[in-house]
C-alpha cells in the first residue's frame, strides 16, 4: 500500500513535468513588451499622466449608436489604441488594446529586434514560438502577441504587440 502511494505521487510528479515542459518548451524573446515601450498601466487616464498628452488624440464613435468606444492616441513613435470597458454606458474608463511602434530606438530580445530589422532575422529569432492563427508575420510570444509589418525591402516598418485575441 506504501509502495502504491509513492508510485502515484511520484508517477503525477513526472506527468506533471513532462507537461510542464512540453507547453512551457517555447522560448520567451522579450520579457515584457509593454514596460520596453514605456507602459507602465493599461489605462487611459494611467498613461496620460505618465506620458503626457499625445500629439493627436482621436475618438472612435459607434455609428449605430452614437456611443464613444475607443480612443487611439498618438505619441512619437507609438500609436496607443484604448477600448471602452463599458461602452454600452458609455463610462470614461478606457483600457489599452494594443500599441503600434514605430519608434526605431525600441528593441527587444538579445538580437534587439526592432524597427529596421530583417524579416529573416525575425523568422530566425521566433522560429521555436507559435504563430497567431492567419497572421503570417504574428507571433506568440508567451501572453503577448507580436505582429511585424515589413517595407518593401523586407525590414521591419512596425511592431503592434497586444494580449492575446
Amino acid at each position: 500500500m506504501k509502495y502504491n502511494k509513492l508510485f502515484i505521487v511520484i508517477l503525477v510528479c513526472l506527468v506533471s513535468l513532462f507537461i510542464y515542459f512540453l507547453l512551457g518548451n517555447q522560448k520567451r524573446i522579450e520579457k515584457d513588451y509593454f514596460l520596453k515601450a514605456g507602459i507602465t498601466s493599461f489605462f487611459y487616464k494611467d498613461i496620460l499622466s505618465s506620458k503626457g498628452r499625445p500629439l493627436l488624440e482621436k475618438e472612435i464613435i459607434d455609428s449605430e449608436n452614437g456611443k464613444k468606444y475607443a480612443k487611439d492616441l498618438l505619441y512619437p513613435g507609438y500609436r496607443l489604441f484604448f477600448m471602452n470597458k463599458n461602452s454600452t454606458n458609455n463610462q470614461k474608463d478606457y483600457f489599452l488594446a494594443n500599441v503600434k511602434i514605430t519608434d526605431k530606438n525600441y528593441r527587444i530580445g538579445s538580437e534587439k529586434i526592432g524597427i529596421g530589422t530583417s524579416k529573416s532575422l525575425v523568422e530566425k529569432v521566433y522560429e521555436d514560438n507559435k504563430r497567431i492563427l492567419d497572421i503570417n508575420d504574428g507571433f506568440i510570444d508567451g501572453d503577448t502577441w507580436i505582429q511585424y509589418k515589413f517595407d518593401e525591402n523586407q525590414n521591419v516598418s512596425e511592431i503592434k504587440i497586444y494580449y492575446g485575441p
